[in-house]
């Protein structure tokens, strides 16, 4: 009897990094007809990101912080979670030999990854943004392939050209996807969020991102209150995050705006074909997506103390579609 072949996969903390991981398990999936053990976090999102997806077999939950860094009093609690992550992750490895471990990042990769080598499992990490992750250049040497999507990327992995494979991002849509016809979306859409959206207002897309954007929010905030003149002349999808505490819909209700809000949605397809103009963050998958339905965006790259990886994407993808794409300059 032939051996039932066994894929791990590691992806945590955002849609970043969980959705390209669930693209390449399907794929997996659709080809060995093998079992899917994923690994994740315990957060309310990755929970969420991941329920009532079929072709997960299994689904193992663990906690680890990121790396505490100069904050020397967080160590402890790191290393007995990183001690416990790595147990677990050999327990499991031990139990079902894996034949391949499939990683698009985060430190939750690292323990998962250290315990599937010792079996001798297939490592392949993904690295999805320019710049590659702290955690992605830790595990490099552990890799048996590492793919990359930017052609940019090659230089941070000099030590390993004979693992590196430029490849494509691993989306979630396909070209069947971009044929739509725009007064049955509206219809749809109408029926579906309880709006009374028009065939002839430009439709306006705040995307934040899995996490959600304060700045964003604020920034269309302002905007729509500076510019009153067109209000009868939009309508909006705002995905608001889930830190956002203002009520959304008052405020669109007072400007006598049709929206639809939100605070996080999987599927974005229908928003994202309805779109005219989208505000939005520069996350690798976000960009890409964009880029696959050709929509009109302003990028608004975010740059924090600990990363400024958006504002490579951003760069990379402008040059690639200057016509579509246009970066804030006040954030580059």
């Amino acid at each position: 009897m032939k051996k039932e072949k066994i894929l791990f996969v590691v992806a945590s903390g955002s849609g970043g990094h969980i959705l390209p991981a669930l693209v390449l398990a399907k794929k997996w999936k659709k080809k060995n007809h093998g079992k899917v053990i994923f690994f994740t976090g315990k957060k309310k999102l990755d929970q969420n990101l991941l329920k009532n997806e079929k072709i997960i077999d299994k689904r193992i939950n663990l906690s680890l912080n990121k790396f505490p860094g100069k904050k020397i009093w967080l160590y402890p609690i790191f290393s007995m979670q990183f001690g416990l992550c790595f147990i677990k992750s050999f327990f499991y490895s031990y139990k079902y030999k894996p034949n391949k471990t499939i990683t698009t990042g985060g430190y939750l990769s690292i323990p998962v990854c250290f315990a599937t080598k010792i079996f001798k499992s297939f490592i392949e990490i993904y690295e999805l943004n320019v710049i590659p992750g702290k955690a992605i250049k830790f595990i490099s040497f552990l890799a048996n392939k590492i793919a990359i999507v930017f052609e940019e990327s090659k230089k941070y992995f000099n030590k390993y050209s004979d693992k590196l494979v430029l490849t494509k991002y691993p989306l979630r849509y396909s070209k069947r996807d971009k044929i739509f016809d725009k007064n049955k979306l509206i219809n749809k859409i109408n029926k579906e969020y309880n709006v009374i959206f028009d065939f002839n207002k430009k439709t306006i897309f705040l995307l934040g991102g899995s996490q959600g954007s304060l700045f964003l929010n604020n920034y269309l905030k302002n905007w729509l209150n500076e510019n009153k003149n067109i209000l009868n002349q939009i309508q909006i999808i705002h995905q608001t995050g889930s830190n956002d505490k203002t009520d959304w819909k008052t405020f669109y209700k007072k400007l006598n705006i049709q929206a639809i809000v939100f605070s996080y949605k999987q599927d974005l397809k229908d928003f994202y074909l309805l779109a005219d103009q989208v505000l939005t963050r520069a996350g690798a998958g976000t960009l890409f997506e964009l880029e696959f339905f050709e929509k009109k965006s302003i990028i608004f790259p975010l740059i924090a103390k600990t990363t400024n990886h958006q504002k490579d994407n951003a760069k990379i993808m402008l040059k690639r579609n200057s016509k579509i794409f246009f970066i804030k300059n006040s954030f580059i």
